[in-house]
């Protein structure tokens, strides 16, 4: 507990914004014959303001917290008829409290602040720091085919699925998209296409034989006619096409390391072409437009 004569009625006096001081009410109030008394200065400073207490008696420590832990008014703050402060004074910190840093050094963790609000993304306080940003896409799973003893052979033009195009059968889909390549202007070799083996592999080596004579536009034309095929394959074989819409949404992807353009290539970054009408060929069969 203080001492009574810690106990001093107090005046205010608002220097600026940023600068209070406090002294003694009565350090004026002694008496002719009593000496004059020594007055004492306490200072406290913060980064806003700066507190000087003037008190020609002893103040306790406990007093002096007290003072500098009043919380603040503003500046024009109101008085009673003996000019004493009606409402205390704002006061964020105490002086017991932390020792005061400087200026550079406050400015030194404004920038380091600011600079981490410019290089780090924004997250969201309901999910975790780790959980990925609501809206971005998720990556899609994907489905590989290519090889004979893997799943999803049957997508492949090599499977052994017979497709009848026109009234006439076709051993597997490779040799109907082949003869796409000669049909129109020369169907003697269409026809040759058809029938010169069952081996869907034989069909593609004679295609490329008679290379000269393929139809000048197939490079414009060749996906649309790779759709045609694979409508004609699919929707002739009900368990190939319920394996294809059991595949969801996922990316279908031809897992060629020697073709780049239906496949994906060595490199893995072809154009998919095939996986990619497969797909669209999905949608078709959802819309229930096959």
């Amino acid at each position: 507990m203080d001492s009574p004569a810690a106990k001093l009625p107090l005046t205010l006096t608002m220097r600026s914004q940023q600068t209070v001081t406090i002294s003694s009410a009565n350090s004026g109030s002694s008496s002719p014959t009593s000496k004059e008394s020594t007055s004492q200065q306490f200072r406290y400073e913060d980064r806003r303001s700066t507190i000087v207490v003037e008190s020609d008696r002893p103040l306790s420590p406990t007093y002096l917290s007290r003072i500098f832990t009043l919380p603040e008014v503003p500046e024009a703050a109101p008085q009673d008829d003996n000019g004493l402060l009606t409402s205390p004074i704002r006061r964020n910190r105490s002086l017991l409290e932390k020792p005061r840093t400087s200026s550079r050094a406050s400015q030194h963790r404004k920038s380091l602040r600011s600079s981490d609000l410019l290089s780090s993304p924004k997250s969201s306080s309901n999910s975790p720091p780790d959980s990925p940003r609501r809206g971005s896409p998720r990556p899609r799973p994907r489905v590989l085919f290519y090889h004979k003893n893997d799943p999803h052979y049957g997508f492949t033009n090599f499977s052994a699925h017979p497709v009848t195009y026109k009234g006439k059968k076709y051993p597997t889909s490779e040799h109907l998209f082949q003869s796409f390549k000669f049909q129109d202007h020369r169907p003697g070799l269409a026809e040759h296409i058809r029938t010169c083996s069952e081996r869907p592999s034989v069909a593609f080596s004679e295609a490329r034989r008679f290379q000269p004579e393929v139809r000048h536009d197939w490079k414009h034309v060749n996906v649309e006619k790779m759709d045609t095929t694979l409508e004609h394959k699919f929707a002739q074989h009900t368990a190939l096409r319920d394996e294809l819409l059991a595949t969801g949404d996922a990316e279908l992807v031809e897992d060629s390391d020697k073709d780049a353009f239906w496949g994906v290539g060595a490199d893995g970054k072809g154009r998919n072409e095939l996986g990619k009408a497969l797909e669209r060929l999905r949608e078709k069969f959802r819309q229930g437009l096959i």
